[in-house]
């Protein structure tokens, strides 16, 4: 009731031409993008190793750093948004060390590696990179911030991803 009143108040003394200027204006986003949809993805990485991730990037777009497995989770937050239209990427990531890891005379790494981007389907959002001590680098998509690859177990799991890698 107010707000009928007040869209009165404020459209009322302008011309009807003016009045159809504003709502489509203020509609015509929404129905672009119903019409349209953007083919945006979020990012979300996942690291397996036992060493920190300070950077990855597919191909110039940033997707984040990460702490070391800690044998609960692998994930970071999530990177929004851009467009990704490519049937290959190339993933570029950056190792870092922990201190126990300088200490001991370990020091950073750059990695790169080529991949293929799985098929999307319509619901998916999000796309999960995994990057495992070996060097390899698995692409997954997801309708969430879940991966299907997702380690979130406990100590018997960091045992085994440590172990790999040793």
């Amino acid at each position: 009731m107010i707000g009928r009143w007040l869209m009165n108040k404020i459209l009322d003394p302008l011309p009807v031409w003016l009045q159809v200027a504003i709502v489509l204006a203020l509609f015509s986003p929404v129905a672009w993008n119903y019409v349209f949809p953007s083919e945006e993805t979020a990012f979300v990485l996942h690291n397996h190793t036992e060493r920190p991730i300070s950077e990855a990037v597919l191909d110039d777009i940033w997707v984040g750093n990460s702490p070391a497995f800690n044998g609960y989770s692998t994930g970071s937050g999530v990177i929004c948004c851009a467009e990704l239209n490519k049937e290959k990427v190339d993933v570029r990531w950056r190792l870092s060390v922990t201190q126990n890891q300088y200490d001991s005379g370990v020091r950073g790494e750059d990695r790169e590696k080529e991949v293929l981007i799985p098929d999307r389907r319509d619901d998916d959002f999000y796309l999960h990179v995994h990057i495992y001590p070996d060097n390899e680098v698995r692409l997954v998509w997801s309708e969430t911030r879940q991966s299907e690859l997702q380690v979130i177990r406990g100590k018997e799991a960091q045992d085994n991803v440590i172990g790999k890698s040793g």
